[in-house]
């Protein structure tokens, strides 16, 4: 009976310490699998890290393309904006302020449609695009009148003519030549300085007071960068 006893201890004993090793086994088995999971994840990380750099640098380099596509169209298209008119009558009575109405308009080209541009009503340009622009004015006074014009970008005054056509001249013109950088909506005109009345001559056969512009480079938004 003992003998049986000391057998079966001897046998659970047995039993316990192939328990014990499987169960260190297992835990060994399972802390490789995790370790080996970690190892996974951290790796997918790091291609997801990857990936989302290189979707940025697409996307910067999409956005840089846009922007040279946009310059290309600019140069093989163009918005074609230019206009020129001058004085059709001689216009004897001019106030301080006054801006100068070009009423006869020979060009007067807006290809962007829009309801901008020069209006012979009221003798102002209205940008219709962002843009770098070019203006010129030529004044004629009549007989023995002499007087300041200024071109204005909108009510800052960019460009003083002296035109004296007195003191033996008889008549006499002024020209100047303007390059401004508009953003859509801003005006450019050609206005009387003197508080005094003062008077141009309007148009011997052609124009002799003229006023004209054109879009030289339009100007684009820049494409947001993305990151």
């Amino acid at each position: 009976m003992e003998k049986q006893l000391n057998n079966e201890h001897l046998a659970r004993m047995e039993l316990e310490k192939k328990l014990a090793t499987t169960e260190a086994k297992s835990i060994d088995v399972i802390a490789d699998r995790f370790e080996r999971l970690e190892n996974a994840l951290e790796k997918m990380s790091e291609q997801l890290n990857d990936e989302r750099l290189a979707r940025k640098h697409l996307e910067n380099q999409l956005a840089e393309e846009k922007r040279r596509h946009f310059k290309s169209r600019q140069l093989a298209e163009g918005t074609e904006i230019a206009f020129f008119a001058h004085v059709q009558n001689p216009n004897p009575h001019q106030g301080a302020g006054q801006i100068i109405q070009f009423d006869q308009v020979i060009t007067n080209i807006d290809s962007s449609n829009s309801a901008a541009g020069y209006s012979a009503v009221t003798g102002i340009f209205t940008a219709p695009v962002d843009g770098l622009y070019v203006f010129s004015t030529t004044l004629m006074t009549h007989v023995d009148h002499t007087a300041h014009y200024m071109i204005y970008k909108e009510n800052t005054a960019v460009c003083t003519l002296l035109v004296n056509g007195s003191n033996g001249h008889i008549y006499d013109s002024a020209s100047c030549n303007v390059v401004l950088v508009l953003t859509k909506g801003q005006s450019v005109s050609v206005r009387h300085f003197e508080s005094t009345d003062h008077a141009l001559e309007g148009a011997f056969y052609a124009g002799q007071s003229t006023f004209s512009g054109f879009l030289l480079m339009q100007h684009y938004p820049a494409s947001p960068i993305v990151g």
